[in-house]
């Protein structure tokens, strides 16, 4: 996004591996019929520190900003927050194999890309909050006409809550062509099941599902685990656990003296879905069979899980549960609610402090922390609230 500050032009983007030497800004149009061509009203800067080519302008980068990002990018997925720091909670989960996408709470969907909602095949509620599910409604308008249906998990009573949505809706139009949504309350290690449709006032009971180690949702690439906290109301937190990744070996690639390319994409997607016997083209134009080099190229390795925690109260209880399910995570996405000054507040509202929020990463041993879901009422500072958090445990994602 570009900004404008008085002289200055402000940049803001996603977070880059590597810091680039400098920022190419180029002025273009596009006219009907036309190619993209650079618009030559530029007037040459003042600025010594400024490369003037043509009508692009070259800034040199300024390293010492520190990088920020809504992103966590994973060999399997890549995990954004969608909204804001200050805004209603909905983290887009998108996987790396396929189109679909995972939603963990449905705060504003507005922001949320049509291309990922029409691609959503679970959602994992929190809680029903309006600030975690008020989204729903949006969510349901782009999702009309989509063929297949949706999942959604979450605490006692969330079936009452969707049907209650849907039911608010004049439906006279639409006939048995509505979206449907399969609801999953976790009762105790109980899971309960109802299937409800767009258009129909029946909420169909399904069979009930057990519940083993709170695995919640499991298939061959990933599981979804989920324990029950307390915020005065009960508030589910979520792991995401990759089952395995497939991994090529760099060193086995060398001693066969093949390059790396797209032909290894397709060596991996082969073998995950079991087809062994198809043969694939290697750079040097020799074809081989998809299980033979499996087994020289490819190992499988543990996948780091991400955890997503907002909502609830500085408990022992709370703490222990969530330390027990972010244990080692590569990533722990939770809710930093207010300041350790404002830690009444914390306490009357059932949320958790920068301080708490801090000691819960660091008990777990997190490889990173990506804190959120601040009060409106520090919109104005939110240095202080990632300083606040840093001085308790230090690898935390900033986000942008």
């Amino acid at each position: 996004m570009l900004e404008l500050e008085k002289e200055n032009v402000r940049l803001r983007c996603h977070g880059v591996e590597r810091l680039p030497s400098q920022l190419l800004l180029r002025d273009a149009w596009h006219l009907p019929g036309q190619k993209l061509v650079t618009a030559n009203h530029w007037k040459k800067p003042k600025s010594d520190t400024t490369a003037f080519k043509g009508s692009s302008l070259v800034y040199p980068s300024d390293h010492r900003e520190s990088v920020r990002s809504t992103q966590i990018r994973r060999r399997d997925i890549t995990a954004e927050l969608v909204n804001s720091l200050f805004e209603d909670p909905l983290l887009l989960l998108k996987t790396n194999w396929s189109r679909r996408c995972l939603l963990f709470d449905l705060g504003n969907t507005s922001r949320l890309p049509m291309r990922h909602t029409h691609n959503v095949s679970h959602i994992f509620i929190t809680h029903a909050h309006f600030d975690h599910i008020g989204g729903f409604m949006g969510l349901l308008r782009v999702r009309l006409g989509a063929p297949a249906s949706c999942t959604l998990y979450g605490p006692p009573g969330l079936a009452r809550h969707i049907a209650g949505m849907l039911s608010g809706i004049l439906w006279d139009r639409i006939g048995d062509n509505g979206p449907e949504f399969n609801i999953a309350e976790l009762h105790g290690e109980i899971l309960r099941c109802f299937c409800l449709r767009a258009g129909s006032e029946e909420v169909v009971v399904m069979p009930d599902r057990r519940v083993k180690d709170g695995i919640i949702h499991q298939e061959e690439r990933f599981l979804v685990r989920a324990v029950e906290l307390d915020h005065g109301t009960p508030v589910l937190a979520y792991a995401y656990e990759p089952v395995s990744a497939v991994v090529v070996s760099e060193e086995a690639l060398s001693e066969l003296e093949l390059q790396p390319g797209p032909w290894l994409g397709k060596l991996k997607y082969a073998y995950m879905a079991g087809d062994h016997g198809l043969s694939v083209t290697l750079p040097n134009g020799e074809n081989r069979l998809v299980g033979e080099l499996a087994s020289r190229l490819l190992y499988k390795q543990a996948g780091k899980k991400l955890v997503y925690a907002t909502d609830l109260a500085d408990t022992i209880q709370n703490r222990d549960k969530l330390v027990a399910l972010a244990r080692n995570a590569g990533t722990l996405i939770c809710e930093a609610s207010f300041s350790r000054d404002d830690q009444f507040r914390a306490v009357n509202n059932g949320h958790l402090t920068t301080t708490a929020c801090g000691e819960i990463a660091a008990a777990a041993d997190v490889e990173q922390l990506m804190p959120f879901h601040f009060s409106r009422r520090y919109e104005g500072d939110p240095e202080r609230m990632y300083r606040e958090i840093e001085d308790v445990f230090s690898r935390v994602v900033r986000i942008s």
